[in-house]
């Protein structure tokens, strides 16, 4: 399947353009599978019975494309095998000449800047509310609740019920008010563990974790690092014994409106903040890519360089080695050639026959011949001039 990035205009069009079945095909995905990835994206969908009713000439309704927050992502990746916010996507391998001869898009540049953004979200954002009592639970709160309940008949648990005070109970209204806020928004919320109860939300496909906790409950491993007159402290951390260690830690003397409101934003500018610095990295990391396969390149160039230089060197120091060898072995022939000749003379002035001379001599004759590269024949001339390479 190639990797595909539309715009959720894009997807809109093409979703109320043919039957899902079909559009599915050509993204080589189930009907199934691609409206989860619509609906991740908010991208609505025709319903069943929409083909139908149009082809017999009957009235359909065709529901407009929602417009997104500003720190809601504005495209959907389908294909590849890496998780990404919506759906799949993976990066096609390139060979370094492919990637040198990249053309790099134009750096990132975004409509607003980040303080626009922030008015923006600042303007979104409402006071949340905390009711004195809870009369609409959300599922998590509910859940929160049962925790605390099984926490509180086990005689010898170590953790402690959180919310049966009320301060406590002030806390959980609080953190119901929160994810009903969130999840308005499009946000999944969530608990993790009955016991350590690490929350989350999450919406740009990451958890975003936070810890708000109550200085009057049992738990006594944050309790302790509070400080004189504060009641409870929060933290984006899933750590709740070292949550007071992080930068981001803050005690609050009650939970107001105001406090969730400005958590509120600073989650959303998180959110932005982080979606600009991965356009920027995606940017900077094909530029690096890029960088790195001319560096590659021009490392191989220079090794290839430097290993014909090398075999360049290797080859003349044998040329010089065969020639040296050459000059040495005519030098040793003619020195045996004058030993046969001084010999033969001394031979010829003696009274009688030297026993065994004559197969010296033969001998001698035949190192000489062998010996003298002068000597060679034409074939064995061919092999010896082989072996210098040249071209």
């Amino acid at each position: 399947m190639t990797p595909r990035t539309l715009t959720r205009q894009e997807m809109y069009d093409l979703a109320w353009s043919k039957p899902m079945t079909q559009l599915a095909a050509e993204f080589e995905l189930s009907d199934v599978g691609l409206r989860k990835i619509c609906k991740a994206a908010k991208v609505p969908t025709p319903g069943l019975g929409y083909w139908a009713k149009l082809a017999n000439g009957k009235k359909v309704i065709k529901t407009e494309l929602p417009t997104l927050y500003p720190f809601q992502s504005q495209f959907l990746h389908i294909g590849g095998g890496s998780r990404s916010r919506y759906g799949y996507f993976d990066e096609p391998e390139k060979t370094d000449d492919e990637l040198a001869q990249m053309e790099l898009p134009p750096p990132p540049k975004f409509d607003e800047t980040i303080d626009e953004v922030r008015l923006k979200i600042e303007a979104l954002v409402p006071l949340i509310p905390i009711p004195k009592s809870i009369s609409k639970p959300h599922p998590i709160t509910e859940r929160l609740l049962g925790y605390d309940a099984d926490i509180a008949k086990e005689k010898y648990c170590f953790y402690k019920p959180r919310y049966q005070h009320p301060a406590g109970l002030r806390l959980l209204s609080a953190l119901n008010s929160f994810f009903t806020y969130f999840e308005k928004l499009g946000f999944r919320v969530k608990v993790h563990g009955p016991r350590t109860q690490s929350m989350s939300v999450d919406m740009d496909g990451s958890y975003h974790y936070f810890r708000f906790v109550c200085f009057d409950d049992g738990n006594h491993f944050y309790r302790r690092k509070s400080s004189p007159g504060k009641a409870y402290g929060f933290s984006w951390t899933s750590d709740q014994d070292r949550m007071s260690e992080n930068k981001d830690y803050r005690e609050y003397v009650d939970i107001t409106p105001e406090i969730l409101r400005d958590l509120a934003i600073e989650l959303l500018m998180d959110i932005e903040e982080s979606k600009r610095g991965n356009i920027e990295w995606l940017y900077q990391r094909q530029v690096d890519k890029k960088n790195e396969a001319i560096a590659n390149i021009a490392e191989r160039k220079a090794k290839a360089t430097l290993r014909r230089k090398q075999e360049a060197d290797r080859i003349i120091e044998n040329r010089l080695r065969l020639m040296s060898q050459a000059l040495k072995d005519i030098r040793r022939a003619e020195k045996i050639q004058e030993l046969i000749d001084a010999l033969d003379k001394k031979v010829k002035t003696a009274s009688k026959e030297i026993p065994g001379y004559s197969k010296w001599r033969a001998w001698a004759i035949h190192q000489v011949n062998s010996t003298d590269p002068r000597n060679m024949s034409i074939k064995r001339v061919g092999r010896w001039v082989e072996r210098f390479h040249l071209k």
